[in-house]
């Protein structure tokens, strides 16, 4: 799964960089520094990490990879658009890099280079990698938390060991490490420094990664993946052939349900943002949202169908959220957006964020 909630990615995996199964030399970024983490480089000076990164301009990544949050990144200022694109571009470098790696060993050492080089960031060094530079900009910047990009990284590893018997805890625990630590990473960016507003930032990211896996079943279980616990499937896990559609349907239905409680919860931390980042992380909200609509329409059939938002939604959406009221008591929040709220704070402190 995309670390960044990801609306519309490309049609086909992008890997950038190598072709495919060929390892790659460790890129190093102009002004980084050039020493290695020694566990990172064996005799010789090549990196055992495949890396997928190309050094590209940061802002090719969303425009490529994500339209709807590209839409919503376009309200923002040019110096948060900016920003923002270095934040996905970093995350996406990560998905790829246990997405595109041909072997197990080629995403587990890729992992172990990403995780050195946060700790290189954590200890003041510039890192390795281009993508990694560009995280570190932005800690330097904006004292962007390194405890919530170690727990995106917590979340791609688990990507390689599915659990074989997911349970709720399990769904939510992965939706806040591979997003809802983003929405954390990006609340400096938009000017929110206020950390009693990281669980709404928190719940936001895990509602919207809520949606995407009821989008992405079908391209998840080709992968091998499931992340419908199984409770709501009746034991569902991925396996050789197409599962049966009815346990499908009940699961995508409930985490949908469940989703919706997280995107209340967040859209009440929204009124503490300014004017434009407010009007672009509720269009964003919005339109991923529209997508778990586009799925309900259709009674929750996924398989041979991947739900999109077309643009003349978008725009419509975008109208709304200019002109939905700033304020919203939180006293009126639903018991599933408090409960929201408390798993999100959990979260939060078991990851060292809170």
């Amino acid at each position: 799964m995309v670390p960044f909630p990801d609306g519309e990615p490309a049609k086909q995996p992008t890997c950038p960089g190598s072709d495919p199964g060929v390892v790659s030399e460790a890129r190093v970024a102009p002004g980084c520094d050039r020493t290695m983490p020694p566990q990172a480089v064996p005799q010789g000076g090549k990196s055992l990490a495949w890396s997928p990164g190309s050094g590209a301009d940061p802002g090719d990544s969303i425009r490529r990879h994500s339209r709807s949050f590209s839409f919503a990144s376009r309200l923002l200022s040019a110096v948060q658009r900016a920003a923002v694109q270095r934040l996905y571009a970093w995350c996406r470098w990560c998905d790829d890099g246990v997405d595109c790696g041909q072997t197990a060993e080629q995403a587990v050492n890729f992992l172990d280079l990403a995780a050195a080089d946060l700790r290189l960031i954590r200890a003041g060094r510039r890192p390795t990698a281009t993508e990694s530079c560009w995280l570190a900009d932005l800690v330097g910047q904006y004292r962007l938390p390194v405890a919530a990009a170690e727990a995106l990284l917590l979340g791609m590893r688990s990507d390689l060991t599915p659990a074989a018997d997911l349970s709720e805890d399990d769904l939510l625990q992965y939706c806040f490490r591979v997003a809802g630590a983003v929405g954390v990473l990006m609340c400096p960016i938009l000017g929110l420094w206020d950390r009693r507003f990281l669980p709404q930032a928190a719940a936001l990211g895990m509602g919207m990664q809520m949606t995407n896996i009821a989008r992405d079943v079908a391209e998840d279980w080709n992968r091998g993946r499931c992340y419908l616990p199984v409770a709501w499937t009746g034991g569902l896990r991925p396996g050789e052939s197409e599962p049966a559609e009815q346990p499908i349907r009940s699961g995508v239905r409930q985490i949908l349900d469940t989703a919706d409680g997280y995107y209340a919860a967040g859209e009440s931390g929204i009124a503490a943002l300014d004017r434009r980042s407010r009007l672009a992380v509720r269009t964003a909200s919005r339109v991923y949202h529209a997508i778990g609509t586009a799925i309900r329409n259709r009674r929750f059939r996924v398989w041979h169908h991947r739900a999109r938002v077309p643009t003349w939604r978008k725009l419509g959406l975008f109208a709304g959220a200019v002109l939905a009221p700033v304020n919203r008591d939180p006293s009126r929040l639903s018991g599933a957006a408090d409960q929201a709220l408390l798993t999100a704070a959990e979260l939060l402190r078991n990851h060292g964020v809170a």
